[in-house]
């Protein structure tokens, strides 16, 4: 049965436009995970954008004392036990540990 009235696909070619659209939007969705995957450059040291993400959320911090590898969260060394980070004696916020004056609220820490 053939479509006799003027509509979206004039006739019986109305699918070659759905399809179309259809692998256009495919072939769209893939290039742009493609690039999103392999775009490399000099910021990236050749790593993807994706792998350059998760490795820069490590923290690459050593300790001031015995130069052992800490973490960002870390309150103490684990393996000399220095105290990396303390409270504010005023507003009680995390400070380090070598920090002369709170950038919170200001206060005098040594």
């Amino acid at each position: 049965m053939y479509c006799t009235e003027w509509g979206f696909g004039f006739g019986n070619f109305w699918h070659l436009g759905n399809l179309l659209f259809i692998v256009l939007l495919i072939a769209g969705v893939g290039f742009m995970l493609f690039r999103l995957v392999t775009i490399t450059g000099s910021k990236t040291n050749g790593r993807s954008v994706i792998t350059n993400y998760f490795h820069s959320n490590r923290s690459n911090q050593n300790c001031p004392e015995c130069k052992a590898h800490i973490e960002e969260t870390y309150l103490r060394c684990p393996e000399c036990n220095f105290k990396l980070k303390d409270n504010c004696p005023s507003c009680g916020k995390i400070v380090k540990s070598r920090w002369h004056v709170c950038p919170y609220c200001e206060t005098n820490l040594k």
